[in-house]
């Protein structure tokens, strides 16, 4: 059912409409960029002081900084942290924040961040190098959101002669603690934050630093525990392996989602045809969190094992960039990154329960020509939790053909991870689940073009409904990974 009901060509042109007539008639930004917040100094040594503050959000989009020093004009700078070089030792400074937007709507001043440089105080306990080879960086980093604007970020102790850590947040120094834990109280909700711990010693000698956690507010879930598990690497050798990989086989694509960030040699996120046309009556808005980093929000959530795709209610501020949808969600595709012609693919993933969620994994053409074939590998309808629907989709002499939409009734897919897989050869093509044969088709206008990975959630549309007063956001699509091989 997740066919697209125009051509491609189609959908791009009235994408470009779409985006014509939302610019063209675009009135002129008023509106200042939110007061920045949550400004701290901390001197690092005896000459060089940081500063670092929250992201403001604005209806557009903040352009950048001015710093105040001692309450004069300092510099302009276009992120959220600045190192000042020029203070001298026993100095005493003063620093606050103005944002701006591109129409050059300023905020007032933030309130102030003093410091004075040789206050033992107001430094951390040093630098983050790594000089001291027994001692470990910290691990497992995970989080508890306690609510808008509060996380609690915890770390499991390395080895050595720890007296303490050093807590970084999106790049920048914010705190030393003896504890292996630290509660963050300035965050801003809906904000990506990415955290990172340096162990130092009694003797000043520092771990290097620890994977990065991303913690975002709108998550109100604690991120679990990293547990080592059993994944085949990604090899051009012959597989055999659980979950119905046939013999034969060699891996051509994966990704194990045991990163901290999206893989942009592998996924695009968002559709070919760009984020302002919305298929299938769907309420969503697509954040393009590869190329738009700074849009205020991201979808894609990573513990080191998992990838989810989370599905929220878009929040005032962004509402104008989301194109006005009720909802932010994510897709990942491969186009132009990775596409196939036959083979074997599947997806470990545990899908969203919930009226109004339509999750999916599919194949679609690569060109936009011949018979624009679409291989619905899953599709789950939230308010369904026991079936999983196979369809496949093509076009003759311009008409829209689809199979029967085939059900793969089982337990709550909800609940637990399971595994979605098609088998793809010359007419025809086989669906398995946990690598169980489910659903077959067999027929000559069964895909021989090459096709491309799609994986999305959803929220609303002609199928799956709008959702209502039982839907829990944020949803979640977590996947554990997912491969494709081909015939040796």
């Amino acid at each position: 059912m997740r066919v697209l009901k125009n051509s491609l060509l189609e959908l791009t042109l009235l994408s470009g409409l779409a985006a014509g007539l939302v610019s063209g008639s675009a009135m002129a930004d008023l509106q200042k960029p939110s007061r920045p917040d949550g400004v701290n100094a901390q001197a690092i040594n005896s000459s060089s002081v940081r500063v670092s503050w929250n992201q403001s959000w604005d209806n557009v989009g903040v352009e950048g900084y001015n710093i105040y020093r001692n309450n004069q004009y300092y510099l302009t700078v276009f992120s959220t942290n600045y190192i000042d070089y020029e203070v001298a030792n026993n100095g005493h400074y003063e620093y606050a924040i103005v944002a701006f937007d591109a129409a050059k709507n300023y905020t007032i001043l933030s309130d102030k961040a003093a410091v004075t440089v040789g206050d033992n105080n107001n430094q951390p306990a040093a630098a983050p190098t790594n000089n001291n080879q027994n001692l470990t960086k910290p691990s497992a980093l995970r989080s508890t959101v306690k609510n808008g604007n509060e996380a609690i970020v915890y770390w499991t102790a390395p080895q050595g002669n720890v007296k303490g850590y050093n807590v970084y947040r999106d790049g920048g120094y914010l705190a030393s603690t003896s504890n292996t834990e630290f509660n963050d109280t300035q965050l801003s909700w809906g904000q990506d934050h990415r955290y990172h711990i340096v162990a130092y010693s009694h003797s000043n000698t520092y771990s290097e630093r620890s994977a990065e956690l991303l913690v975002n507010t709108a998550n109100t879930i604690r991120s679990a525990d990293r547990i080592q598990s059993e994944r085949a690497p990604l090899s051009d050798s012959p597989v055999q392996q659980s979950g119905g990989v046939p013999a034969g086989y060699h891996q051509v694509f994966a990704d194990e989602f045991q990163q901290y960030s999206l893989d942009s040699n592998k996924w695009n996120s968002q559709y070919r045809w760009g984020p302002w046309l919305t298929i299938n009556d769907e309420k969503q808005f697509y954040v393009n969190s590869i190329n738009s980093p700074d849009f205020g929000h991201s979808p894609f959530e990573f513990d080191g094992e998992n990838m989810t795709i989370s599905a929220v209610r878009t929040p005032e501020h962004l509402q104008s960039s989301a194109n006005w949808k009720p909802y932010l969600s994510g897709v990942l595709t491969t186009y132009n990154k990775f596409k196939m012609k036959y083979g074997y693919v599947e997806i470990r993933a545990k899908l969203p329960k919930g009226k109004g969620l339509w999750s999916a994994f599919w194949l679609l053409h690569n060109n936009e020509y011949n018979n624009r074939p679409e291989i619905d590998i899953v599709e789950y309808i939230g308010d369904k939790p026991n079936v999983a629907y196979n369809t496949y989709h093509y076009y003759e002499n311009g008409n829209l053909k689809s199979s029967p939409t085939m059900e793969a009734s089982g337990p709550d897919y909800s609940q637990e991870f399971h595994t979605y897989a098609i088998k793809w050869e010359p007419g025809l093509i086989t669906w398995y689940v946990d690598g169980v044969e489910r659903n077959t088709y067999q027929n000559g206008n069964a895909s021989w073009e090459e096709m491309y990975l799609l994986v999305n959630l959803a929220v609303g549309g002609a199928w799956a409904g709008d959702p209502d007063g039982s839907t829990q956001l944020p949803a979640r699509l977590t996947i554990d990974y997912i491969r494709a091989y081909q015939k040796n």
